[in-house]
């Protein structure tokens, strides 16, 4: 059986949308259980460790960081990819010299994430930037900026 591929061309890209201080977020596609993603990420911020229930393909377009997995750190640049499977903590840090860009496949796509997130993940990420734990089973937008 033939199955139908779908091109998709923006007249203009989609808008970035904040999920928290210095974190933004540009959906590209969803569909049949998936999304694609671009993050940007402003110098010196960080994704708080945490984990869920779904998985991530990322590769790095642009800037240097720190990729936490499992408490294990590993330094991570343009080109670089990464998988994370569903349940597994993880975390990311920011270089300090220049915004980072990565592009983010998630899947499966949980019916109940958002984007713009809910109001239960930005409390999480205010928590984190007031100094909380920011371990969560929530969508990855807890995010802080790290002291410099």
């Amino acid at each position: 059986m033939k199955r139908d591929a779908s091109r998709i061309r923006f007249a203009e890209p989609p808008p970035w949308t904040a999920l928290a201080s210095g974190v933004e977020l540009r959906r590209l596609v969803e569909g049949n259980g998936a999304s694609i993603d671009l993050y940007r990420l402003a110098p010196g911020c960080r994704f708080a460790e945490h984990s869920h229930s779904f998985t991530e393909f990322s590769v790095m377009l642009s800037g240097e960081g720190r990729l936490i997995v499992e408490g294990d750190e590993k330094p991570i640049g343009p080109g670089d990819s990464f998988f994370i499977p569903g349940g597994t903590l993880h975390g990311f840090v920011a270089g300090d010299d220049a915004p980072v860009v990565m592009m983010n496949v998630t899947a499966p796509l949980p019916a109940d994430l958002e984007v713009p997130p809910s109001s239960e993940a930005l409390r999480i990420a205010r928590l984190t930037a007031q100094g909380g734990s920011g371990t969560s089973k929530a969508p990855s937008a807890s995010a802080q900026a790290l002291p410099r």
